[in-house]
């Protein structure tokens, strides 16, 4: 009689415990899948934003309050030798809205000329560089809106701004953005922005925030230190702080997603424990005299407990392949699109998510078995066929 025999046996034994232990495990780890994969996208676009070495300087009260586009001039001239940043775009935020809907986008107007280099992860060929310095009404657009509204290059689109003086703009995408870090963004020139208020009578060229490229770390953190030290005690003193940290401040209002995503793991692994772990001690109590006559037969203490062990192992992996092979699939075959998560646009597998998820569900089950099968390997066939004759 083989250890895989008695497993699939044991298996048979209940099957509607069997298969509601494993759909108990399968809707969990199917969660939890999910929201790793979500964490590891946050994570990489983190990691793409500081390999992008940006700062972000912007009104040290609030990123609402506006600061003059001079203040580029003052910032590019803090390094005349060009050792420390590659050049400064100013930013002002729309906040544009598609006409007869409440999608806001987070559409932002950047300086022309300086935009390609300090965004040069965009990815902008010479000739959508071209289109976008040619024509004043030319945008970038994420994936996401992209896809949500059916844009593509060479459509003309048109939003309304949610903000004063809550202009409606019409725009000409050269560019739609696959990569990730920028799968929700907006881009448009600033100067076509300047012109629109100023034909409405308001002459208004201030930036909500400037964005540097600098050429290293080094260099990024003494700009940092120089350009808030140069304001300081002004009308417009500054905060510069570097993407990532811009970014987690930005994203408050919405919560720490990606925090949640993890608390959310951990009640997904405490919930699968504790099924796991009342299956089989419910499972041993059930087959106490089962696991007597196994040893009163002549099977092994040693034996007895792989028995238990692997019995728990199979059934928590088998209720972890059936949750997480089916998203897994699921999220290769057609990644969800459209999320508006701060940047990220759409949620597509993790293979480390997989793994983590394979690997979880096999400690699971050592964890649930052990004790059980401890219990066994102690077992006193007398006092067990007393107990329960």
């Amino acid at each position: 009689m083989t250890i895989t025999y008695v497993l699939m046996q044991n298996l048979k034994r209940n099957p509607l415990r069997t298969l509601l232990t494993a759909v108990a495990f399968a809707l969990p780890m199917a969660v939890f899948v999910a929201a790793i994969s979500l964490v590891v996208t946050f994570i990489r676009v983190a990691q793409a934003n500081e390999k992008e070495l940006r700062l972000g300087v912007h009104h040290r009260v609030s990123l609402t309050i506006a600061l003059p586009a001079g203040m580029r001039r003052k910032i590019e001239a803090m390094d005349a030798d060009g050792t420390r940043l590659r050049a400064v775009c100013g930013m002002r935020w729309f906040g544009g809205r598609v006409p007869d809907t409440q999608n806001t986008l987070t559409s932002l107007a950047a300086d022309a000329d300086s935009f390609p280099i300090v965004y040069s992860d965009v990815g902008m060929s010479s000739e959508e560089s071209a289109a976008w310095q040619r024509d004043r009404t030319a945008c970038v657009v994420g994936s996401g809106p992209a896809a949500q509204y059916g844009w593509k290059v060479g459509d003309r689109v048109v939003l309304e701004s949610t903000v004063p003086p809550y202009l409606s703009l019409e725009f000409h995408i050269v560019k739609v953005m696959d990569q990730t870090e920028r799968g929700n963004v907006f881009y448009f020139r600033r100067d076509y922005l300047v012109e629109a208020m100023k034909s409405g009578g308001i002459d208004d060229a201030r930036c909500n925030i400037f964005w540097i490229k600098c050429n290293s770390v080094e260099g990024m953190r003494s700009l940092q230190k120089d350009i808030d030290a140069k304001f300081a005690n002004s009308p417009d003193e500054t905060k510069s702080e570097d993407e990532n940290a811009f970014a987690a401040n930005f994203t408050q209002g919405s919560g720490d997603i990606p925090g949640l995503m993890r608390a959310m793991a951990i009640v997904v692994l405490v919930i699968v424990a504790l099924v796991a772990g009342n299956t089989m001690m419910m499972s041993f109590r059930e087959r106490t005299r089962e696991l007597a006559v196994f040893k009163a037969i002549g099977f092994q203490s040693g034996r007895i407990f792989r028995i238990v062990l692997a019995e728990s192992v199979m059934l928590a992996l088998i209720g972890s392949v059936a949750g997480v092979v089916p998203v897994a699939i699921g999220l290769a075959l057609a990644p969800v699109r459209g999320l508006r998560m701060g940047p990220v646009s759409s949620l597509e597998l993790s293979p480390t998510a997989v793994v983590v998820s394979l690997v979880i569900g096999l400690l699971v089950g050592l964890s649930a078995g052990l004790w059980p099968a401890y219990q066994a390997l102690r077992l006193r066939t007398v006092d067990a066929l007393r107990r329960v004759a």
